[in-house]
């Protein structure tokens, strides 16, 4: 008896028109061209340097119409010093009279049973809270959350968030300020005659003031206060960039080259992930894009070696960082970070960030470079990194492969 929903796999190649009619339509984002949707497909499809996607497409019915698809592209990923053969998903796109969990079963269980066959020893994911039971019916696995840190650039960053704020907010903002500024005070002069002036509620017309301000960009109160937190921000990452205690210079570049090759041979990485270097970076960020990814570049003055380096593209005025990699994470991250807000700064951005799954300690290290930890947008909502693991894997490999402590997963590496 035909099952209602099914899934064979393909070649892509002899299917790039129906799988781009599928991207278009359920995927892409706005009106696009039969010239960048044909791009995209060989793009993705053909041109990977660790191999060919895998691909099913999604069939309905009796005269079995094609109503989605999905794919893994390969991915070789370093786990606890072995390179395994792994499988990003990427590419699921189901019509939308066919958005039920039949279809999404169907085409997704047809991967994970695939998967061996199809040369691929773990499958990783990246899907949002609402669809993981589909996942986990596949014999997916929840490894972590994502966290999505950020860093402020410019204090006009938090004033635009705060102009638009409710007046109760504004009024908490105001409270905030000025207590700090009475803490400020009582270390400055600690005579108790005088301490009655900054003790106590803060006056009404002050607190009034303060917060008609807040909503002011312009009033002169805010600019006075902003050229002193920007100034404050700057001196303090330069202090802490100069306290790492090494001499480096940064650039920006379009592409990869043999300088990542050589840091890559050079790392021996103690976290879960993929391999960069300079051929599949190329591919994920410079051969097509719909983004305009930028690689930052962290160099040592005294031999020009390459260090470390942040791939970012721009939202508006924020900068965003999509992957960081650095010959060893731990010790070096910080002098990218650092130095990449430096210039950041002086081309006049707002705020940098990151989204990745990673180890408390990351977080940690990047509190003390000035970032703080956000909630996710609501457009991209609650992320996990997921895992199916091919049952002949070794019982050491897949401990390692389902804590969250040993991964090191960035928005470009869980996303194509």
């Amino acid at each position: 008896m035909q099952k209602t929903y099914a899934a064979d796999r393909i070649e892509p190649t002899e299917h790039l028109t129906t799988l781009g009619r599928l991207w278009r339509d359920n995927l892409a984002e706005g009106e696009v061209d039969d010239e960048l949707v044909e791009r995209r497909m060989r793009w993705f499809h053909e041109q990977n340097p660790a191999g060919a996607a895998r691909t099913w497409l999604g069939v309905h019915g009796g005269e079995r119409a094609v109503i989605g698809c999905a794919s893994f592209y390969p991915r070789h990923t370093v786990v606890a010093g072995e390179r395994l053969r792994a499988g990003i998903l990427g590419d699921f796109a189901v019509d939308k009279a066919h958005r039920t969990a039949g279809a999404a079963m169907a085409v997704q269980r047809a991967i994970a049973q695939g998967a061996r066959a199809a040369g691929a020893e773990v499958l990783y994911a990246f899907p949002n809270r609402a669809s993981f039971p589909i996942f986990q019916r596949c014999g997916y696995t929840k490894v972590a959350d994502a966290a999505m840190w950020v860093k402020p650039l410019s204090a006009a960053y938090k004033l635009q968030e705060l102009a638009s704020a409710p007046p109760e907010d504004r009024r908490d903002t105001a409270h905030a300020v000025v207590d700090r500024l009475a803490s400020r005070a009582r270390r400055a002069v600690p005579v108790e005659a005088w301490q009655s002036l900054w003790q106590g509620a803060l006056p009404e017309w002050i607190e009034d003031r303060v917060v008609d301000a807040i909503g002011s960009p312009e009033h002169p109160l805010v600019r006075a206060a902003l050229r002193a937190a920007d100034a404050a921000l700057t001196a303090r990452d330069a202090a802490l960039l100069v306290a790492q205690g090494r001499r480096v210079d940064g650039e920006i570049a379009r592409r990869a080259d043999g300088r990542f090759d050589e840091l890559w041979a050079r790392s021996a990485p103690r976290y879960i992930l993929g391999e960069r270097t300079a051929a599949y970076l190329n591919w994920r960020y410079a051969t097509f894009k719909t983004t305009d990814y930028r690689f930052f570049c962290v160099t040592d003055r005294k031999d020009g070696q390459l260090i470390g380096y942040a791939i970012y593209y721009l939202y508006g005025n924020k900068v965003v960082i999509a992957d960081l990699f650095c010959e060893d994470l731990d010790a070096q991250a910080p002098l990218v970070l650092l130095k990449l807000a430096e210039r950041m700064r002086r081309e006049g951005h707002d705020a940098m960030g990151l989204i990745y799954v990673g180890p408390p300690s990351i977080g940690a290290r990047l509190s003390t470079l000035g970032f703080f930890q956000r909630p996710l947008p609501k457009e991209v909502g609650s992320r996990w990194l997921i895992v199916r693991l091919d049952e002949q894997l070794p019982e050491t490999l897949r401990a390692e492969l389902v804590n969250p402590d040993r991964w090191w997963m960035t928005e470009g590496e869980l996303d194509a």
